[in-house]
């Protein structure tokens, strides 16, 4: 008998003139849990999005439990037996649990009435087959879940339609280390159930947690494909920079703190953040170290004009400002990268040219009309800068990967010449490769005198990164802490 679910042969896609992917193979074994890792733009999403019918392949073939199999639609890659859960999650937040799952099949129901009983029986026994009936039920409202069991009826939604093969894009890219290790161990129910697992992940250290074979991509081509127990994290790394080194670090700006301010929160308070105190100075990189629902996000929205000060003061090179708007921010030299890129940081149906000076627009106006020449010049700057892969400043940014649709977000801030940037996981969602590159922008940043202060759910990324880091818990500032840092310490304060 074939030893493979799923095997995809001379996969080969292009758009608009361009390769995408080059005469790839892919396979995943019966019962296996697969990684499928490389940088942003390596056609890592491509791929799967082949599998699951979301684009036609040019050439090759696809063979599922080696019989050849064709379809051209999700509907289609369904029906044999290929669901896909996606990072961005799909659920209704004002429906229950069991309506979420059957949204689209709605399987239980007379004539135009909706069996409203037998959709919540049956969710129950979907939510009992990957073990989280106990926390979760069938007529719980989604809006009242968490972002790790939200993304549990996700996978419960997926199984509706009783899949053999289950694709999973970057499952644990919002949740914090508890909901991941519950996510887990839901993967390793499914596995034992037999259902094979494609997962996606930037999180080269959780391969080694949960997956037994791994498959690298990088520029549309298959680098390789092993065994876990073949392979080291170190060598991942290498692989995945193309960098001998594998990392990028850098000495912490000592005596930074004995200056002027450049910004400053006193006894800031909002709905979501009680009396938070701090101070960013020229040419340091602050962090914010906190968990889900601790103030971290709201306190950058506060600053940001955003959410309204009920009380408090911001001051800027000692002197108090006014923001009761993020127009009010900007006009200050405040600059917000967002936590969503892709609902609040881009306009995704305009081209890059455009999402990368339209803060600056009023700037480089003649008359009523933009200076073309003006806005080419200034995007072909940021695109060389950052080191953006797109075919021109003209490409719409909706078809940029992850990370290059994240280096825009940063590139709209350099461009808008803030002094001061507001960092909301500037690096969620992107590889190793991608991070390290954005990551040595904002440095070069700082290091002109500017002040960058930065949320971050990954708290390594705060020990390597930043000078100083302030902990907060439940709206409020707890500590704050220059020089050398570690994660484990990190990870204690936050509890």
């Amino acid at each position: 008998m074939n030893e493979y679910a799923i095997e995809a042969k001379g996969i080969n896609i292009g758009f608009n003139g361009v390769q995408i992917l080059h005469d790839v193979d892919f396979s995943v074994k019966k019962g296996e849990v697969h990684a499928l890792v490389g940088p942003n733009g390596a056609g890592k999403s491509t791929l799967v999005k082949i599998l699951n019918g979301v684009y036609v392949k040019d050439a090759g073939i696809i063979s599922l439990y080696g019989q050849p199999c064709e379809y051209r639609t999700p509907e289609e890659a369904l029906q044999a037996g290929i669901a896909m859960v996606f990072q961005d999650l799909s659920l209704v937040p004002t429906m229950t649990v069991a309506q979420n799952i059957f949204l689209k099949s709605i399987p239980f129901r007379f004539g135009p009435f909706i069996d409203d009983k037998a959709s919540a029986k049956y969710a129950l026994q979907l939510l009992e087959r990957i073990g989280v009936n106990t926390e979760i039920h069938p007529g719980d409202l989604v809006s009242d879940l968490s972002i790790g069991q939200q993304q549990l009826v996700e996978i419960a939604k997926a199984l509706s339609n009783d899949p053999k093969i289950l694709i999973l894009d970057e499952p644990t890219a919002s949740l914090s280390t508890s909901e991941i290790e519950r996510l887990f161990t839901v993967i390793n129910t499914l596995k034992q159930k037999g259902i094979t697992i494609i997962y996606i992940t930037h999180y080269l250290q959780d391969i080694f947690k949960i997956c037994d074979g791994v498959t690298m991509i990088r520029d549309g081509n298959v680098l390789f494909s092993k065994s876990t127990q073949d392979i080291t994290l170190e060598q991942l790394v290498v692989s995945m920079t193309n960098d001998q080194g594998g990392s990028v670090t850098w000495e912490h700006v000592q005596g930074l703190r004995e200056a002027k301010p450049l910004l400053e929160a006193i006894d800031l308070t909002t709905r979501s953040i009680e009396n938070v105190s701090l101070s960013v100075y020229p040419g340091e990189i602050v962090g914010i170290a906190g968990l889900l629902g601790s103030g971290r996000t709201e306190l950058l929205r506060a600053l940001f004009g955003i959410d309204p000060l009920l009380r408090g003061e911001i001051r800027l090179d000692g002197k108090p400002i006014t923001i009761h708007s993020t127009s009010d921010a900007i006009a200050h030299g405040i600059a917000l990268v967002p936590e969503n890129r892709r609902e609040q940081g881009l306009v995704l149906d305009y081209s890059v040219s455009e999402n990368l000076v339209m803060p600056i627009v009023h700037r480089i106006k003649r008359l009523l009309f933009v200076d073309e020449q003006k806005k080419d010049s200034i995007s072909k700057r940021y695109i060389k800068q950052l080191g953006v892969k797109t075919q021109g400043p003209n490409q719409v940014v909706r078809y940029l990967s992850g990370g290059n649709q994240q280096k825009i977000v940063v590139a709209k801030c350099l461009a808008s010449d803030s002094r001061v940037l507001l960092l909301d996981d500037p690096t969620f969602g992107v590889d190793l490769q991608a991070k390290h590159e954005i990551m040595k922008i904002i440095h070069a940043y700082a290091a002109k005198g500017n002040a960058v202060l930065m949320v971050s759910s990954e708290f390594n990324e705060l020990a390597d990164y930043c000078d100083s880091i302030y902990v907060m818990k439940r709206g409020k500032l707890s500590a704050c802490m220059s020089g050398s840092m570690t994660e484990d310490t990190l990870l204690y304060m936050v509890q």
